[in-house]
C-alpha cells in the first residue's frame, strides 16, 4: 500500500529580532582542551597567557658592529677616532662569554647576545680596523687586534635590551581572545607548545538523495556537497571545532540515528536541506518529534527555510539546502551566536579604510607597515627591527611605496587586515600597573598597551597618539606653610600646557623597597653600601623616590648627590617592575624599588615608604565616546573598588575629572 505524504505548510515565520533572540537563547555549553601550537591557529584561549621569560631573553645587538662601553666614545670624531683593543667576537647563537672592560671592544654581529660589561654597540660602517707601521695607520686589515671608532654612542644604542619586546610576567594575551597567525608567532616566542582553547563542537550534516561528496563521480540529477565544507569554514573561522557527519539520505530513520549521534557528542547541530515545506523535507518534523521546534521560518529572504530546535538539550539549526542561502543565513545568524558564546569579536573583513593618526616618515624605500586600527585612526604598530609584538599589536599593514617619504597626520590609507582582527577599543600607553588588567576585564573593552612610562604617556597622548595614559608624575610644590610637598599629574600638564585633555583621578599605589626574603634592611636610610635597582628617569616611581631620598638626605645633612653615591646602581634606570624583581630573586641585587603587587608576585619582601597617586590623562574627545564613558563608569565602580590587588586601593577623588583651560 502506497504511504501517502502531506504537504507541510510553513508555520508562523518569526520576525528577524525574534529569531535573533531565540538563536542568541540557546544553550551554548563549552568545553576546554589542550591544544597544541600547530594546532592552535583559529581556537580560542581559554587562558590568560602569562609569559615566564623576558624576549629578548638576554639584551643583543641589533646592528653589525662593535660591542663597547659608551663612555670609551664620547670624545671622539672623524678627525680624532678612539682606538679600543678587540677581545673577540660573537655571531648570533654564540656560546662565547666575554667581560668587557675600559678601552676594549668585541666583534659582534645582530642578534648575538651583548658582552658583560658592554652598554652599546658601534656601527660597522662608523669604525676602521688598523694596525701601526712605520708609514702610519693602515685600514682593513683583517688580522688587526684593534679597531678605530669614528664616531661617539650613546648608552644602549643599536642594543635591544632583555624584556624590551615581552617583559616577564606579563599578560601578552588575553582569555577569550582568538588565535592568529601574530599570536602563534607570540605564543612561540615565549615558549609555548601548548594552550588551553575553548572547544566548541559544532556538527554539521548535509541531507538530500542528490548530494554527492566532492571528488566523487556525478550522477545525472546529482551535485556535489558545497554546504558541509562551507559550513566547517566558517564555524572554524568564528573559532569553533567542526565535525562532519557527512551526507544522509532523505530518510527518516537513517536522518534520526545521525542527529542522535550528533547531539550526543556535539554542542550544536548545523544541518542544510530538508528544511523547507515540501513532502519530502522531513527536518523539522524530526525536532518536534526527538526534542523542541523553537521555530519553522525567518521572516527575511532567504530565510523562510530555517528550523531552530533542541534534540536533548543540544541546539539544532537547519539552514537551507541551496549553498548562497545557507551561507548568508549562517553569518547573519549562527557565526554570531559562535562569536558570543566563544567570547570573540572578530568580523568578517579584508580591507579598511582608515585615517593615519600620526605622522610617520618613511625610510625612502617601499615599506609594508604593521599599524594598529582604533576607531578608524591607524597607527604604526612597530617596535623595531627583531620585535614580535610588533604583529602582536597590529591589525594589519599599509604599503607604502618607495616614492612617499612622509605621511601626515589625516592621510587616508588602506589597511590590510591580517585576516579576521579583533580591534582594541582604547590605546592606553603609559606606568603599567595591575589595576589596568581589572579594568580591562571589568569594563569589557579591549585595551591595547603600549607601555612608555608617565612621561611617553604624556607625550602621546599630547600628540593623539593614544587615547588614555596612566600617568603618576610627581611634581614638588610647596604647601600653606612652605613645606616641600607631591602634587601629582597637574603641574606637568599645565608646564607642557595641555588644553584638550581630561585628567581622571585613579586610585592610590603602595610604592617601597622591594628586598630578597631573608633581607635585614629596614629602609631607605639602609641603602648606602647596598647594590641597588632603580626605575628609569622619567618614571613616576622613579621621581617619587629622589623625592623621598631628598628628604632623607636633608635630615642627614648631606646633599641629594653624596647620599646616592653611596649607593651602588642608584643610578640604574630599570624600564619595568619585572627589570627590578629579577635581580633581587637571583641575587644579583640587594634592593630594588616597586609597588606592593610587584613584591608579591615576585614573591619579595616589600617595606613601604610611600603612598602615590595614579592617574588616567585622557584625550577630552574620548571621554565623550562610548569607550571613555565606559572606562569612566568602570573606574567608579564598587566591583573595581572591591576586586584591587593588594596595594591598591580607591579614595575619595576616584573618577574626579579636571579639564584644562
Amino acid at each position: 500500500m502506497e504511504h501517502k505524504q502531506e504537504r507541510k505548510e510553513f508555520r508562523n515565520l518569526v520576525q528577524v529580532e525574534e529569531a535573533r533572540q531565540i538563536i542568541n537563547g540557546l544553550p551554548a555549553i563549552l568545553g576546554r582542551k589542550k591544544t597544541g601550537l600547530e594546532n592552535a591557529l583559529g581556537k580560542v584561549l581559554a587562558e590568560d597567557i602569562i609569559t615566564e621569560i623576558n624576549v629578548p631573553p638576554f639584551s643583543r645587538a641589533i646592528m653589525d658592529g662593535y660591542a663597547v662601553q659608551a663612555e670609551d666614545t664620547y670624545a671622539c670624531s672623524e678627525t680624532s677616532p678612539v682606538k679600543l683593543r678587540i677581545i673577540g667576537e660573537l655571531a648570533a647563537g654564540s656560546g662565547k662569554t666575554y667581560k668587557l672592560c675600559g678601552g676594549e671592544a668585541v666583534e659582534i654581529a645582530t642578534g648575538a647576545p651583548l658582552p658583560e660589561g658592554a652598554n652599546a654597540v658601534v656601527k660597522v660602517e662608523d669604525t676602521a680596523l688598523y694596525f701601526q707601521t712605520g708609514s702610519g695607520l693602515l685600514e682593513k686589515d683583517l688580522k688587526s687586534q684593534k679597531v678605530l671608532v669614528y664616531r661617539p654612542s650613546t648608552l644602549g644604542e643599536n642594543v635591544m635590551k632583555a624584556g624590551t619586546d615581552i617583559l616577564k610576567g606579563e599578560r601578552v594575551l588575553r582569555k577569550g581572545r582568538k588565535l592568529g597567525v601574530r599570536e602563534i608567532g607570540v605564543l612561540a616566542s615565549i615558549g609555548k607548545a601548548e594552550v588551553l582553547t575553548l572547544d566548541f563542537q559544532v556538527g554539521i550534516l548535509s541531507t538530500g538523495d542528490e548530494l554527492i561528496r566532492p571528488g566523487g563521480k556525478l550522477s545525472f540529477g546529482q551535485i556535489y556537497d558545497a554546504n558541509s565544507y562551507t559550513l566547517k569554514a566558517g564555524v572554524e573561522e568564528c573559532g569553533a571545532c567542526a565535525r562532519l557527519y557527512g551526507i544522509v539520505e532523505d530518510d527518516e530513520e537513517a536522518m534520526q540515528t545521525l542527529l542522535k549521534a550528533a547531539a550526543s557528542e556535539c554542542s550544536l547541530i548545523l544541518s542544510s536541506g530538508s528544511t523547507s515545506a515540501g513532502a519530502g523535507d522531513v527536518m523539522y518534523r524530526l525536532i518536534g518529534e526527538m526534542g523542541e521546534l523553537l521555530a519553522h521560518g525567518i521572516n527575511i529572504k532567504p530565510g523562510k527555510p530555517v528550523v531552530i530546535g533542541l534534540i536533548k538539550g543540544v541546539p539544532i539549526i537547519g539552514l537551507p539546502g541551496n549553498p548562497t542561502s545557507s551561507l548568508m543565513i549562517f553569518n547573519e545568524f549562527v557565526a554570531p551566536f559562535l562569536r558570543k558564546a566563544l567570547g570573540t569579536k572578530s568580523e568578517f573583513k579584508i580591507r579598511e579604510k582608515g585615517i593615519l593618526g600620526t605622522n610617520f616618515r618613511s625610510e625612502g624605500r617601499q615599506q609594508l607597515l604593521p599599524v594598529g586600527l582604533i576607531r578608524g585612526k591607524v597607527y604604526p604598530a612597530d617596535r623595531g627591527s627583531g620585535a614580535i609584538t610588533s604583529l602582536a599589536g597590529a591589525d594589519g599593514f599599509i604599503e607604502i611605496s618607495p616614492e612617499t617619504e612622509f605621511l601626515e597626520a589625516g592621510t587616508s590609507v588602506e589597511v590590510n587586515l591580517f585576516g579576521k582582527v579583533q580591534k582594541p577599543d582604547l590605546l592606553f600607553s603609559g606606568g603599567s600597573c595591575l589595576g589596568l588588567d581589572l579594568l580591562e576585564d571589568l569594563s569589557g573593552l579591549s585595551f591595547r598597551m603600549l607601555f612608555t612610562g608617565s612621561s611617553g604617556g604624556f607625550s602621546s597622548v599630547s600628540a593623539g597618539t593614544a587615547d588614555l595614559a596612566g600617568v603618576n608624575l610627581p611634581s614638588v610644590v610647596e604647601d600653606k606653610t612652605g613645606k616641600k610637598a607631591l602634587l601629582y599629574n597637574v603641574p606637568t600638564i599645565k608646564e607642557l600646557g595641555l588644553s584638550e585633555v581630561v585628567l581622571v583621578k585613579g586610585y592610590k599605589r603602595e610604592q617601597g623597597l622591594l628586598l630578597p626574603l631573608g633581607s635585614k634592611l629596614s629602609g631607605l636610610m639602609d641603602l648606602p653600601g647596598k647594590r641597588f635597582i632603580n626605575r628609569n628617569l622619567g618614571s613616576g616611581t622613579r621621581a617619587l623616590l629622589d623625592f623621598k631620598v631628598s628628604e632623607l638626605a636633608a635630615e642627614k645633612g648631606l646633599s641629594f648627590k653624596e647620599f646616592t653615591a653611596s649607593i651602588q646602581g642608584y643610578r640604574s634606570g630599570a624600564k619595568s617592575e619585572v627589570a627590578v624583581c629579577d635581580p633581587l630573586r637571583e641575587g644579583k641585587a640587594d634592593a630594588g624599588v616597586g609597588t606592593r603587587g610587584s613584591a608579591e608576585k615576585a614573591g619579595l619582601k616589600f617595606i613601604k615608604f610611600a603612598e602615590e597617586e595614579f592617574d588616567f590623562l585622557l584625550r577630552k574627545e574620548i571621554l565623550k565616546t562610548p569607550e571613555g564613558q565606559k572606562f569612566l563608569e568602570t573606574l567608579s565602580s564598587e566591583a573595581f573598588a572591591a576586586g584591587l590587588p593588594s596595594g591598591l586601593r580607591v579614595y575619595e577623588r576616584t573618577g574626579e575629572c579636571l579639564e584644562f583651560e
